[in-house]
């Protein structure tokens, strides 16, 4: 399903919608986890069809629940599973770290939710625990559209440098959300 829905927004998606990809270099081979800002429900779908590979999206568990069941199917169907945000969800983070053995990409909006374009971008440290904790790189996304997106917007999706945890303790993890913070803040600056 993730696949066929990522070739129909190449037809649907890319007559409307000007995406740049800047970084397509910078993406690793093999598990990673892939953590981007959040400025609009848009988001998985740029970051889809910017990635060949399959990303296996974190949500907020309300998606599931609060939405249908038919919501709920839907997006475990895409390959998506839900994280509880008001606590550590031992469950999602054992599905993650699952997915990222079987050499897989994982996708977090380490936020906690959607911000605003031109908001300073203050993530929790849950993505950059993930990666500590599998030994697997964090790789940062900025997603930049200069406003709310719109039909015709120009939208950019820029890349930046994979970095790994010294180990897998809390201090390398909160060191590592430190430098992803500061790259993702600087990445913003750039782009304005």
């Amino acid at each position: 399903m993730y696949h066929f829905l990522r070739l129909l927004s190449f037809v649907l998606v890319r007559p409307f919608y000007r995406i740049k990809y800047i970084g397509r270099e910078n993406v690793p081979k093999g598990a990673f986890v892939l953590a981007s800002n959040h400025i609009s429900y848009f988001d998985p779908v740029c970051l889809g069809m910017g990635f060949r590979r399959k990303i296996w999206f974190m949500a907020k568990s309300e998606l599931f629940t609060d939405h249908g069941a038919f919501a709920g199917a839907f997006l475990r169907l895409c390959g998506v599973f839900p994280v509880a945000r008001s606590s550590a969800d031992k469950c999602a983070v054992d599905k993650a770290s699952e997915h990222l053995h079987r050499g897989r990409i994982v996708g977090v909006f380490p936020q906690g939710g959607i911000r605003r374009d031109g908001q300073a971008f203050e993530p929790k440290a849950g993505a950059a625990m993930l990666a500590a904790k599998n030994g697997v790189p964090l790789l940062p996304v900025l997603i930049k559209a200069g406003g709310r997106i719109r039909p015709f917007a120009k939208i950019t999706v820029t890349i930046g440098s994979p970095a790994l945890a010294k180990d897998d303790t809390l201090k390398s993890a909160r060191e590592l959300n430190r430098r992803f913070k500061a790259q993702i803040n600087k990445m913003s600056e750039e782009e304005q």
